[in-house]
């Protein structure tokens, strides 16, 4: 029979007055013991789909990201002759696989917090599947606005984290600056809540400049409309398994800026698709 004791000790009885600050159990044998950031953060994407990790890099170096952002989608506007033909295709305000124009953004995929968790949460070899700089501009529509799944179309659960969504703030997150809403623990269900549900349960997740963002990428969310005056940049990472075929053919792209192996296997190397039975078994003579 389970219950309280009659007699209780008195240092319980005290606790019993002062719950708020005190936890106290019964019937339970097992528990996370999260005694560091990342065990922490890992404890909260596994129970409600999201975490933050503050401040991961200084003022100055996120002075430059923001300005490698606007600087990587002028340039991807350029190329594309203009603007308005990535509007056309409804991909405006996006910089995509910015680390091909700006080494910067290398370091940032390369933060030993995130590959902290992302270790935790997918094991030892994982890789990049994308990299977006997102630039929420006011007054202006975006895809981005409507709830989603960061992997698109999937209505079923996993018993483990499937891909890691990390979007480091570059400016502030909050209701006005158009901050990234999410539908809590919204990772562990298939279907997408009936409308009551979304409007008594989103929530915006506030955080600062320099600041992660770290969530399951099954996890329902959506980008806040920005009312403010000025721009609202994040950088968006999507981790996975390296059974997940990369958006972005991050190794052709980079080439000679990959310094170490450890960049070389996050972004991919010896992951594209083989064009020939031969080339597969060719990759892995060489990888041996």
């Amino acid at each position: 029979m389970s219950g309280f004791c009659e007699s209780a000790p008195l240092n319980y009885l005290s606790t019993m007055s002062n719950l708020d600050q005190h936890i106290i159990r019964h019937g339970i044998t097992e528990r996370y013991a999260s005694t560091t950031e990342a065990e922490f953060c890992v404890e909260e994407i596994l129970t409600k789909g999201y975490s933050i990790i503050p401040g991961s890099f200084d003022a100055a170096t996120i002075a430059r990201i923001s300005e490698c952002s606007d600087k990587a989608y002028a340039k991807q506007c350029e190329t594309l002759g203009g603007e308005e033909n990535l509007s056309r295709i409804n991909d405006a305000n996006i910089a995509r696989a910015p680390s091909a124009d700006f080494d910067v953004f290398i370091d940032v995929a390369m933060d030993p917090k995130v590959h902290a968790v992302a270790n935790a949460l997918l094991g030892k070899n994982y890789i990049l599947y994308s990299q977006n700089a997102i630039l929420n501009v006011p007054s202006t529509n975006h895809y981005q606005f409507s709830w989603h799944r960061d992997l698109n179309y999937q209505h079923w659960t996993s018993s483990r984290c499937l891909a890691l969504s990390a979007l480091l703030c570059v400016d502030p997150f909050d209701e006005v600056t158009g901050g990234t809403y999410v539908l809590p623990a919204t990772h562990k269900v298939e279907k997408f809540p009936s409308d009551r549900y979304v409007l008594e349960n989103q929530l915006c997740v506030h955080a600062r400049p320099g600041d992660w963002i770290l969530f399951d990428s099954m996890l329902f969310h959506r980008t806040g409309k920005n009312t403010s005056t000025a721009i609202r940049r994040a950088v968006n990472h999507i981790i996975v398994p390296p059974f997940m075929a990369q958006q972005y053919d991050f190794m052709a792209m980079l080439g000679e800026k990959l310094k170490t192996q450890e960049e070389r296997v996050f972004f991919g190397q010896g992951r594209r698709t083989a064009a020939s039975a031969t080339e597969w078994r060719q990759i892995r003579i060489d990888r041996s």
